[in-house]
Parts: structure tokens; sequence; C-alpha cells
């Protein structure tokens, strides 16, 4: 990603959940600055929860001094912070554009501490790169309020590579569609590999539907997320997705962070979306829809690699978590109805 931006000699355009005020957030901003500076346009906005420590950022007053477009996604004030449904919508994307010829998206956050996370980004070149820049445009046009490009003709649209984003605030709610439009369509196997997993009932029953007309239906999760209260509500869900005979893999490594979706060797997934009722309602998210064999292909095997460095987990491993785990778990269930019905 570095790399491309340096050799941008046209446009640089980031919608970013995090960068952090540290040593790689610090490098990405200088060199932002250095292209502004050189009449590159440069257009970033990230999410002000994710990336509040930019807030009083000198790089990105010096940024926005030397003709740089530098924003932040829903400000939250004292009163917002006092109610959970105030602070959302949030931008969870992580999508990067350079000379509306190369993008970027997926996982991946500018933040040295998931430095050596278990991610995925995929990099996009061809006609779906199109898409992105409409998608850059459309955000471009909320915060600048100049007329927004149109993609008029079909030559630039790909079937083997879609770009979708999601919002709240269209109430679209795209990616979940799709997402459960091809869960419900599977015939063979469902491979998903999620950060958090704290989905709607819907969500869950589609799964357990898949499983039930005899589709090898396989969720990875990380044992340890940076979110301990995240994973305590994912496995007070794990019960009766094998009892159903869903499997139930945790990454053993650092934190597995990535969001992948694979199912029957005929579509797949990568992007910003967590399998739960934040990215699915009520954030902004991005993810590119993977219909070409060889992409989906190289999926299923990294899919396959982060198996053998994860543990299957038992329903007897299951019943043997304390008694306080367990109760924490259904609680914060109770936390995240006040946000989303279950």
């Amino acid at each position: 990603m570095f790399q491309d931006c340096e050799k941008a000699t046209q446009s640089i355009e980031l919608e970013q959940y995090i960068i952090a005020n540290d040593s790689l957030g610090q490098k990405f901003l200088k060199l932002f600055i250095e292209k502004a500076k050189q009449g590159i346009k440069v257009f970033v906005i990230c999410d002000y929860y994710g990336s509040q420590s930019l807030a009083h950022s000198g790089h990105v007053k010096e940024l926005r001094a030397v003709g740089g477009q530098f924003y932040f996604y829903h400000s939250l004030g004292v009163l917002r912070h006092l109610w959970p449904k105030k602070w959302f919508p949030r931008t969870h994307v992580k999508t990067l554009l350079v000379d509306s010829a190369i993008a970027y998206t997926g996982g991946v956050c500018l933040a040295e501490r998931m430095r050596n996370w278990r991610d995925t980004q995929i990099r996009i070149t061809g006609p779906a790169t199109a898409q992105v820049k409409r998608a850059f445009d459309d955000i471009e046009n909320a915060f600048t309020h100049q007329k927004s490009a149109k993609i008029k003709n079909k030559k630039y649209i790909s079937d083997e590579f879609t770009y979708l984003q999601s919002s709240p605030v269209s109430l679209s709610h795209r990616i979940y569609r799709e997402l459960i439009w091809a869960l419900g369509s599977a015939g063979n196997h469902i491979y998903v590999s999620t950060a958090f997993f704290a989905p709607n009932r819907r969500f869950r029953r589609t799964l357990i539907k898949a499983q039930a007309r005899g589709v090898k239906v396989i969720l990875l999760v990380p044992i340890k997320s940076d979110v301990i209260l995240a994973d305590w509500l994912c496995l007070s869900y794990a019960s009766s997705l094998l009892k159903a005979g869903v499997k139930i893999y945790r990454y053993q490594q650092p934190v597995l962070h990535n969001k992948t979706v694979v199912i029957d060797n005929r579509w797949a997934t990568v992007g910003s979306t967590n399998m739960d009722i934040l990215s699915f309602f009520l954030n902004r998210e991005s993810n590119l829809i993977i219909k070409n064999s060889d992409a989906i292909a190289e999926l299923k095997q990294q899919f396959f690699n982060d198996l053998q460095q994860s543990e299957e987990l038992t329903l007897e491993q299951l019943k043997k978590r304390a008694l306080w785990v367990k109760i924490i778990g259904y609680l914060a269930r109770i936390v995240k109805s006040f946000l989303w019905r279950s």
C-alpha cells in the first residue's frame, strides 16, 4: 500500500477506521503531506472513534495546510458518549485508491500494534476499481458538497469482482443481504473467518439450516481478540452451532483480524465486515465480492492454512468454561440488544 502511494501521480484516496498516531500512521501521513505538496490530490477520511489519537495531530494540520483533505467521520461530543445508540454510525471501511487505478480493501488498519496480526487485504486492478472510485466520489461529495462522478459505461463493471459498500445512513445493508443470499444458496461448503462473531438470529439460523441440508460449515474465530468481551460473547453462541454440526475452530497465533467467506468454490468475499451486528447494520463497511476461480482458490487455501494453526472447539471444552465467563457472555447479549434486535 505504501509503495503504491509513493508512486502516485494523480490522487490518493483513503477511507480508514484506524490511523494511529504512531510510527506507522505517521509514516503514511508524512507521505500524504509530501504528495499534497507535489499537487497530487489527497483525500483522507478516518473514523473519529477509531482514529481519535489524531484529533490534535500536527501532521493532520500540516496535511490540510498544504492542500490535502482530511476529515473525521462522525465526531462524538460529550452528550453522545452517554447514549450508546448515538455512537453510531461509524466508518469501519478500510479502502485505499491510488490514481483511480489501484485499490486495496480488507481488514488492515494503519496501526503499529496490529502489524503482526493475521489479516487479509486484497489488491485490486482492472474494471472493479471504477466501482471503488464511485464510492469515493460519493463520500467525498458528502463532505465537500461537490458533484459526484457517475459510471455510465457498463464496460467498467466486472462480473468476477464487485466492490460493495453498506451504510446504515441509507439503510442499504447491501453486504449483509449479499451474505445471507450466498449462505442460503450454498450447496457444498461454507468457510467463514472473522475477528468477531456476534450476528443476529437470522444469520445464525442460515448457517444452521445450511449444515442441516448437508453443507459443510466451518467457522474460524480468534482464541483471543483485542476485545475480550467479544470473545466471551462469541462463545455464548457456540453451543447451538456445535449441536447443529457446525465446526468451530479458534486461531491460536497472534490476533486473527481478517474477514473472509468462501462458498462452494464459486463465491467469496474479503473486506472489513465482521460477522456481527455492528458490521451488518451499524457501520459503514466495504467488501469485495469475488467470483474469480483463481482468487477463490487462493482464499480457500489461506483458510486451510489458518486451520492448521487453530484448535477445534468441542462441546466438552465449551462446558468447562468458567461460570463467570458464561454469565458475562450472556449479559453481553443483552447489551447488544440495546443496539440492535438479536
